[in-house]
């Protein structure tokens, strides 16, 4: 399951620093062939601008709503991305609207509703199930919504983790090297308890996530996160088993990538003088 502390630690982090900016844009859909996930890129249009840093926006429009304690700046980028979505009908819109279904969630979760914590998080999940042919990003997007809709409905989490998995098994054998796959995984992994299989693989993911680029076609249409986080939970894994010399390799490598980082800087303490 996705930590919500780690959701919530975005807020830190999200008011000093801003992701980078792709050299590309333009990408308005993706589609999966038979072995990958590859990106179909159209001319940019002055109705898409909402699509343009998509992700940064509804990360922005999370921070906002924790500090105000409103979910204002989260149902204007939903409205504008259903609107956007009646003139384009593509799969990418659906996306970011189930990514930003999640931040809502989390959202109203931070605000002790989960009632609305709990029906928006089905939503972003009825988005992505009702995709005819997903791609790699889709089906682990669901996977990690699916993750944090466990808390909601704990008699299902056998079936809910079954469904989990069988999700990013078709993500991995659509794209075997996409980081957020990566991630999804490792944490999924790491977070479920050894008696049920827990803990066996996350190392190995995450490791090879941290060697891959954060995105495969530069584009500020599509998704990007995973890196920075896949950086954090090494790190908390190394500091775990007490392998410091590889928690300090990967707090240095992480912070040289993403130097402004909370939640890699905050694992400083655990390992500066040590």
């Amino acid at each position: 399951m996705i930590r919500l502390l780690f959701i919530c630690s975005l807020f830190a982090s999200s008011c000093t620093e801003s992701n980078k900016k792709n050299e590309e844009v333009g990408a308005t859909t993706i589609h999966a062939n038979n072995t990958s996930n590859q990106a179909q890129v159209a001319p940019t249009k002055p109705a898409d601008s909402i699509m343009v840093d998509i992700q940064e926006k509804i990360n922005q429009a999370f921070v906002q709503s924790l500090m105000t304690h409103k979910n204002d700046a989260l149902l204007t980028l939903d409205t504008q991305l259903k609107e956007l979505y009646k003139v384009k009908k593509q799969g990418l819109i659906i996306y970011w609207q189930a990514y930003l279904k999640f931040y809502t969630a989390v959202f109203y979760l931070q605000e002790k509703n989960k009632k609305m914590s709990e029906d928006e998080i089905v939503n972003g999940i009825y988005f992505l199930k009702n995709i005819k042919e997903r791609n790699a990003e889709e089906y682990t997007l669901l996977a990690m919504l699916q993750g944090f809709s466990i808390q909601f409905k704990n008699r299902e989490a056998v079936f809910i983790s079954a469904d989990m998995a069988e999700n990013l098994k078709h993500a991995f054998s659509l794209d075997p090297d996409n980081i957020r796959t990566c991630y999804v995984f490792a944490n999924n992994d790491f977070y479920t308890p050894v008696k049920y299989g827990g803990g066996k693989q996350a190392e190995k993911y995450l490791l090879k996530a941290v060697s891959l680029p954060t995105q495969k076609i530069k584009n500020n249409y599509l998704p990007s996160w995973g890196k920075e986080e896949s950086y954090e939970l090494l790190i908390r894994i190394y500091i775990k088993k007490g392998n410091l010399e590889s928690a300090k390799k990967y707090y240095k490598q992480g912070l040289s990538e993403f130097p402004k980082s909370y939640i890699i800087n905050q694992l400083a303490p655990e390992l500066v003088g040590k």
